[in-house]
């Protein structure tokens, strides 16, 4: 009996990384409009970050459905192997909903796990692909869950916005909605509080923010592995992965990754990230 992982868009991990570790990834909706595509299927990013940035439409997005889930589970259940499903943080997105439902009707019982990552982008892949290699490599349900819970607890959020408009028009902005109103030239650096948006740091330019978004990077000492996110300017953060490599135990491992479209929807053009997990 093998553990087989699943996951959703929102968790942002390299295709490449999806193929090797089998992962199964559950497309989350992204629509402009009436036209609905599928994240990551439908809709390359090229293309909906050009939309995004040119068209008066704001893209939306939507959960997959509970029968995208059943369709996922139910062949894993018919040859008999174990499921672990990590998804985006439920504060965030009903897809931990969708997937329960799916695990009730497919009554699954003790062939799946539901884990809420409390978190998004890359800071659900951490914790979905160290799982993976731990089933790949034999690690039974239990003991994929407990290394995936552990990646979660040691998993940091820091994105810094161009604007805000983006999240608040999605409903997302959580206890970062203080910022809305305030000053009009703020960029601020937010982060994931218990799985919903909140304020790290507030910065008067772009520029000051790259710097704190290093700064605050530092102060987290040595880390595990790391990911530097953006949306439609990849020079900001190919320069701050430059700077943070020294902070892992091996340089060549920093990802510099372009965020999804359904995880953009949210974050509007100009976003720059950092999601790295803290040394053990």
């Amino acid at each position: 009996m093998a553990v087989r992982v699943v996951t959703d868009s929102g968790s942002d991990i390299p295709e490449d990384l999806v193929q090797e570790l089998g992962i199964t990834v559950v497309p989350l909706t992204v629509s402009f409009g009436s036209t609905s595509y599928r994240d990551g299927v439908d809709i390359s990013g090229d293309e909906f970050y050009t939309r995004l940035t040119q068209e008066e439409t704001m893209p939306t997005t939507s959960q997959p459905s509970v029968g995208s889930f059943v369709e996922v589970y139910q062949p894993i259940k018919e040859i008999g192997d174990e499921i672990l499903s990590i998804h985006v943080s439920s504060k965030l997105s009903g897809t931990l909903n969708s997937a329960t439902q799916a695990a009730a009707q497919e009554e699954l019982g003790p062939l799946i796990e539901l884990v809420d990552s409390s978190q998004a982008s890359m800071g659900v892949g951490f914790s979905v692909i160290a799982a993976a290699t731990a089933a790949k490599n034999g690690a039974s349900l239990s003991e994929a869950r407990a290394i995936a819970e552990s990646v979660l607890s040691r998993t940091r959020v820091l994105i810094l916005f161009e604007t805000l408009k983006y999240l608040e028009k999605g409903g997302r902005i959580g206890k970062a909605s203080a910022l809305l109103g305030g000053i009009l030239q703020l960029k601020p650096i937010l982060t994931l509080d218990d799985g919903e948006i909140a304020t790290k740091s507030k910065i008067r330019t772009f520029k000051k923010g790259i710097a704190s978004l290093l700064e605050l990077t530092k102060e987290y000492g040595n880390l595990q592995e790391a990911a530097v996110l953006y949306t439609t300017d990849s020079s900001d953060a190919e320069a701050l992965g430059h700077q943070i490599g020294s902070q892992l135990p091996d340089a060549s491992q920093l990802k510099v990754l372009r965020i999804s479209p359904a995880v953009g929807t949210h974050g509007g053009p100009g976003l720059v990230g950092i999601i790295c997990v803290l040394a053990e």
